[in-house]
């Protein structure tokens, strides 16, 4: 009996001694969380005060459940699992912020450096003239063009080896000063696309019937002011033409023919009228736009000249134009795709139409899905850009080249005009619209008569056929010898007839039977 009582005895004694060594461990486990309460105070700060008000609910509801000793020590884990979480959004701002600075590290590491001591030289020339800005005046206002172009250099200079080789070829054949090309940078930064808000486009940024009168084809299939060699011979051709005007006013001054290029010859001749004086720099022309066209000309030059000196080395060229293609002839006598000549040269059709931004492509509308993209050209003489390395298909290209000396309508479908037909009714039964039949029939207004043929670009709605052409199956005919017969596509067969490709042995066919009439 007495042994049982001191083994109980025992008993207590050690369990009273864990319990001092747990409440001495929480003591300590306390303690140490409230030094790291005051290390981390001020980043715990961000909790929101609607946090605050959920962990004063979670606090009402444990200390319910729970005996005050074990509540203390669960509410204290999760109160520190949300300072956990704080910090972690701490550590997620952190990293925000650090990558933040290393792309605008990266942005300050791709920005080119322009030497802080280069001073504009008081005299320079440009286009044959010696430039001389000692008036503080003009020193001034040339500061402010020649920091403006400058901005731009690292865009332009590279894009230059493009297009300068060419420049120089045409501009020298025709005695054009080389410095015109200069000229092509302040107009659309050698951008083929660019458009003003007024209608000029292109590199030389003709306008509409500017670019017409110099045989510039502008419709719904080409825009050739966007042509590199036609829009730059017919820059070199209306440049010579300003100079020649000038001579005739008693003027040799190419800068007051870069001026005309501007403003037309007719508004410079007005300027020279009124002001009485007959050179560049004793005119104020009427638009300050015009003045600052050819001194943001000569700022351009000279960055060009003086571009180790600015930037301490040469931008490196992008590949001449005149390198890495080849002009090829193309004679059409009818609206054709290029899909088979583009293969025959040994490309696709994709790079053809990058090489070429004259090209537009030709939307053929249809009644209940999206237009398709066509690349077709009209009738005419044409020189397409190909890539140099590509290697053509001489027999394919032949064969290709032939057919399209045929004077059909290619995939075009023909409407002969009805009494009481207006190009309205006409555009809706096609799936088109009115300005692409006028542009492809080159109507000048909406009239038109009875018995007039005119060429569509559609598919006709509800599968109608009026005034198609008509092609009589024969015995041994397919619908694909067909197509090649026609010179059209299969597609637009199958399209314009309503008919449909059937599944045979794993073969696909199309049923069609002597007699029966397509129309193409």
């Amino acid at each position: 009996m007495t042994n049982i009582i001191t083994k109980d005895k025992t008993c207590y004694i050690l369990i009273l001694l864990a319990l001092l060594t747990l409440m001495s461990g929480c003591s300590s486990l306390m303690s140490s969380f409230q030094k790291r309460d005051r290390i981390y105070e001020e980043p715990v700060e961000i909790l929101q005060t609607s946090e605050r008000a959920s962990e004063l609910a979670d606090y009402e509801y444990l200390k319910s459940i729970y005996s005050d000793d074990l509540y203390e020590l669960l509410n204290l884990a999760y109160y520190k699992d949300k300072k956990i979480d704080s910090l972690y959004l701490i550590i997620d701002y952190l990293y925000f912020k650090s990558d933040s600075l290393y792309q605008e590290l990266d942005y300050y590491n791709g920005r080119v450096t322009v030497n802080p001591v280069f001073e504009i030289p008081r005299t320079f020339y440009f286009a044959g003239r010696l430039f001389v800005i000692s008036n503080d005046r003009m020193y001034h206002k040339f500061s402010e063009i020649f920091e403006q172009e400058l901005k731009a250099a690292p865009r332009y200079i590279p894009r230059s080896g493009i297009y300068f080789p060419l420049f120089d070829e045409v501009f020298s054949a025709y005695g054009v000063p080389l410095d015109v090309k200069y000229l092509a940078i302040a107009e659309s930064g050698l951008t083929s696309m660019a458009t003003s808000p007024v209608g000029a486009g292109g590199i030389w940024q003709f306008m509409p019937a500017t670019a017409r009168q110099y045989n510039l084809r502008i419709d719904n299939f080409v825009d050739e002011r966007r042509n590199i060699f036609r829009a730059t011979d017919a820059a070199a051709q209306y440049l010579l033409n300003s100079y020649q005007f000038m001579q005739n006013l008693g003027s040799d001054d190419w800068l007051l023919a870069f001026c005309a290029y501007n403003a037309g010859n007719n508004g410079v001749a007005r300027v020279m009228r009124e002001q009485q004086a007959h050179d560049f720099f004793d005119l104020i022309m009427r638009v300050d736009e015009t003045n600052r066209y050819v001194w943001r000309a000569a700022a351009i030059k000279l960055i060009f000249d003086n571009e180790e000196l600015l930037f301490g080395s040469k931008f490196e060229r992008e590949p001449s134009l005149l390198d890495v293609t080849r002009r090829e002839t193309l004679s059409l006598n009818g609206y054709y795709q290029l899909n088979d000549w583009v293969q025959a040269q040994g490309t696709v059709l994709r790079r053809v139409w990058e090489l070429n931004p004259w090209i537009n492509l030709s939307q053929r509308q249809r009644q209940r899905y999206s237009a398709i993209n066509d690349m077709v050209l009209p009738p005419g003489v044409y020189e397409i850009l190909v890539p140099s390395e590509s290697e053509k298909n001489e027999e394919q290209l032949a064969r290709t080249e032939r057919q399209f000396q045929d004077r059909n309508a290619g995939h075009f479908t023909h409407h002969t005009v009805q009494r009481g037909d207006t190009l309205y009714d006409i555009a809706r039964r096609y799936n088109t619209t009115v300005a692409n039949i006028r542009s492809i029939n080159n109507l000048q207004g909406n009239t038109i008569y009875p018995g007039q043929r005119l060429q569509i670009l559609g598919t006709p709605s509800g599968g109608s056929t009026s005034g198609s052409n008509i092609y009589v199956v024969q015995s041994g005919d397919s619908l694909d010898t067909i197509a090649r017969k026609l010179n059209v596509s299969l597609n637009h067969l199958l399209t314009r007839n309503n008919l449909t490709v059937q599944e045979r042995n794993g073969r696909r066919i199309v049923i069609i039977q002597p007699g029966q009439r397509i129309h193409y």
